[in-house]
């Protein structure tokens, strides 16, 4: 299997710490400990917590930042080669279902370890930390076959919540029901957020609330509208309204954020 071992590690990030966006030249399994956070990848954004993981595109931009109350701890290995796309095909996973789950974080934590003693070796470090690395990738793959058995109906779930996702990053500017996203789509409404929380781990709700204010703090620090302007351009007719939520998904003002994100003007 031409697949090679390039490094590993765990963090424990600080809160509202983040990488990117940037791209990484290998691929990364990452799994998430403790907290939570946010991934951002291929136009989706993937909000995850304790006991989910997802994978790095080699080649590819991505976006990852810790919460800024309950940040993320994660770890991950990092590997490339000829068949490392195909591998993780083989888990079910790709650009477009990136995400996984996994029930012992402390199961990766055995690995790591392996890993860290593999390195301290002297003489065949790097035939041992290869060794350790197609270890793993036959345990993860086993676990990924049980864990990923895919229910029948599962590709009309996956079309379903793929429209729900591209409808709400075009139009998360307008006034936007639930009731109304399902019946574009052609569903219930009590499935659609039934099958889109067993996937995001967030329900609709949710997810376009957290979409919009990602939207309004790249506006409020990449632009100089003023509040209710960006207010109206995340779809909030009311600045109070707004101002009231992105203080409670972000813990601060709309103003005070981004007067603390900014460098001073002198």
């Amino acid at each position: 299997m031409n697949i090679r071992y390039c490094y590993h590690g765990i963090m424990n990030c600080e809160p509202g710490y983040f990488w990117g966006p940037g791209l990484k030249e290998q691929y990364k399994i990452m799994f998430v400990h403790e907290g939570r956070g946010i991934y951002q990848f291929n136009g989706n954004t993937f909000y995850l917590e304790k006991g989910q993981g997802y994978i790095v595109f080699a080649g590819t931009v991505c976006y990852m930042k810790a919460d800024e109350r309950e940040p993320w701890v994660y770890s991950w290995i990092a590997f490339d080669g000829d068949q490392a796309g195909p591998l993780l095909e083989d888990a079910g996973l790709s650009p477009s279902s990136p995400i996984f789950s996994f029930s012992s974080g402390s199961w990766f934590q055995l690995y790591l370890d392996k890993w860290d003693a593999a390195a301290t070796c002297d003489n065949r470090g790097e035939l041992r930390v290869h060794s350790v690395l197609y270890q793993f990738l036959a345990d993860w793959l086993e676990m990924m076959m049980v864990t990923k058995q895919l229910p029948a109906g599962y590709q009309a779930k996956e079309g379903y919540i793929r429209k729900a996702l591209d409808f709400i990053h075009i139009n998360y500017a307008e006034r936007i029901s639930i009731s109304g996203l399902a019946e574009m789509i052609g569903i219930d409404r009590v499935y659609l957020s039934n099958i889109f929380k067993e996937s995001m781990r967030v329900s609709p709700q949710q997810y376009l609330l957290q979409y919009r204010m990602d939207k309004a703090c790249e506006l409020l620090l990449d632009s100089e509208l003023t509040v209710s302007e960006i207010a109206r351009s995340v779809g909030y007719g009311d600045p109070l309204l707004f101002s009231k939520m992105f203080k409670k998904l972000t813990g601060a003002a709309p103003t005070y954020y981004r007067a603390s994100h900014l460098p001073a003007r002198v």
